[in-house]
């Protein structure tokens, strides 16, 4: 399946559902996919959400013809229901997997644009510094390791 197939499947999944900043959600997928290093990237970026927030799964994407690279590297980037946002990411950083570290790096990067919301609170900022901005620094860190 190319790109402009699961840009296609990927709309219809997002469609009406907003970010932080009130954008359409599809616009974050986007941002993250277009920094993808190569097609399967891309296609990653566009997809790294979907089991999360959507009601395809991996067998589901698998049947639609999604490598099972590109799969595996999806469910490296979800984060299950009773899983912890740290034991989360510490998974990620376990899986070794440099495309998965790269994803959630650019993923990372974008959720700390807080230029992206109109009314910032405190509870934003709160979120970039004590969440997102340490967990970015591992992400990073690991990324090191590997390359």
């Amino acid at each position: 399946m190319n790109i402009e197939e699961v840009r296609k499947i990927v709309r219809k999944k997002f469609e009406g559902k907003f970010d932080k900043g009130n954008h359409p959600y599809i616009e974050h997928l986007e941002y993250v996919s277009s920094h993808g290093r190569n097609e399967k990237e891309k296609i990653m970026g566009l997809l790294h959400d979907t089991l999360e927030d959507t009601d395809l799964t991996k067998e589901k994407l698998l049947e639609l013809g999604i490598s099972k690279e590109i799969v595996e590297v999806v469910d490296i980037l979800t984060r299950e229901k009773n899983t912890t946002y740290n034991d989360y990411i510490e998974s990620i950083i376990s899986s070794k997997n440099e495309s998965a570290l790269y994803i959630k790096k650019i993923d990372l990067e974008h959720n700390m644009d807080l230029k992206r919301i109109k009314n910032i609170t405190k509870k934003d900022i709160l979120r970039v510094e004590n969440k997102y901005k340490p967990n970015y620094q591992k992400i990073c860190e690991a990324l090191q390791k590997i390359n």
